[in-house]
């Protein structure tokens, strides 16, 4: 009756979260842009996809990735219908190699869109009251990059509650090592993002490469699953 009461509350959840992202999109569309030039469009999406589809597993039901700062790159220069098509995308490339349920693969498309759409007004905001120039952008891109964790983690952690009956401390989800690994890697949105407005989408690609190594850290301080678990998992299977 329990598990009955936890998973009613998680399908009343995710419904009002997908309602949620649907609003986000509209209201994003009537604030936003013109949106980004194809090629820029095509270089940060390839790349978003390729850093989500190679998630680190978390112990406690979470996923890890590197795609922040192409993340928070979209929310600062994608229109309401690229920045849906991304998030789309970058789901889609890891659900081709990871295979999660489909419910728990839309819940984090809703989570992700609505996360980066709150995260492009915080941008846009701050872009306004901030100086103008690579210091104000860089600024912006923090702002949204903190903004985006933060309603990240909250979502996640409802979701675990409702789900798993897991509470924010024993989700993990805020870890200070976590969290700081965060931060490093939004830190990267700013260079990413001043550099690709004044030279080119093209030095996305230069970028990027301290990623290679901020995947590595995290495979390091993210709290694994056991080999005994692993095992008993592949036997179950």
């Amino acid at each position: 009756m329990k598990r009955a009461r936890r998973s009613t509350a998680a399908v009343v959840y995710i419904t009002g979260l997908s309602g949620a992202a649907v609003m986000g999109t509209f209201a994003l569309s009537r604030v936003g842009g013109s949106g980004a030039l194809l090629w820029t469009f095509i270089i940060l999406t390839g790349l978003g996809m390729v850093a989500h589809a190679f998630p680190i597993q978390g112990s406690r039901h979470q996923a890890y990735q590197v795609t922040l700062p192409f993340i928070i790159a979209a929310a600062a220069l994608f229109s309401a219908a690229q920045l849906v098509a991304f998030v789309v995308l970058i789901h889609l490339a890891e659900q081709a190699r990871l295979r999660r349920p489909l419910h728990i693969q839309w819940f984090n498309v809703c989570n992700y869109f609505l996360s980066a759409a709150v995260a492009a007004a915080f941008f846009n905001r701050a872009i306004a009251l901030l100086p103008e120039g690579a210091i104000g952008q860089v600024a912006a891109a923090m702002a949204a990059g903190c903004t985006f964790i933060v309603l990240n983690r909250l979502i996640l952690a409802g979701a675990l509650w409702l789900a798993r009956g897991l509470s924010l401390a024993a989700s993990g989800l805020l870890l200070p090592r976590l969290l700081a690994a965060d931060l490093i890697i939004a830190w990267m949105a700013g260079p990413m993002l001043v550099l690709t407005l004044l030279a080119g989408p093209w030095m996305v690609l230069v970028t990027a490469g301290p990623l290679l190594l901020a995947r590595t850290a995290l495979s390091v301080l993210v709290p694994s699953v056991p080999r005994r678990a692993k095992h008993a998992r592949v036997r179950a299977a």
